[in-house]
């Protein structure tokens, strides 16, 4: 199963105005809220932070990619913010980061919400 984009104004900010939980990272802030609807997923990566098209694409495929596989069956609502300039791009560490950010959000909704996920 995949997922349905996030997108205009109104869907960020359903997310940012009643997300049920927020959690961060060194880098990043993933934000989430449960929903009717099937998965989606939203990406704030500005340029200021990450100065290269290469790396913010690199991101968010991996972004993508791990998401779906946490979030997939669940009906929630996903939105991942880079938090600071990220001066030191090393891949095996930020894919780390994001898997570890995503594990803990999923521990997290099910102690409050007695969620399951895979």
């Amino acid at each position: 199963m995949s997922y349905k984009p996030l997108i205009g104004k109104s869907g960020f900010d359903e997310v940012f105005n009643n997300s049920s939980q927020n959690i961060s990272s060194e880098n990043f802030r993933a934000l989430i809220l449960v929903t009717k609807d099937n998965f989606r997923l939203g990406m704030i990566l500005p340029k200021k932070n990450i100065k290269l098209a290469v790396h913010r694409n690199y991101l968010k495929r991996i972004i993508r990619s791990l998401s779906i596989d946490v979030f997939a069956e669940s009906k929630v609502s996903l939105v991942v913010v880079s938090k600071k300039r990220i001066l030191d791009f090393k891949k095996d560490e930020l894919r780390r980061e994001i898997k570890n950010l995503f594990l803990n959000l999923t521990k997290k909704l099910n102690e409050e919400n007695n969620y399951i996920f895979n």
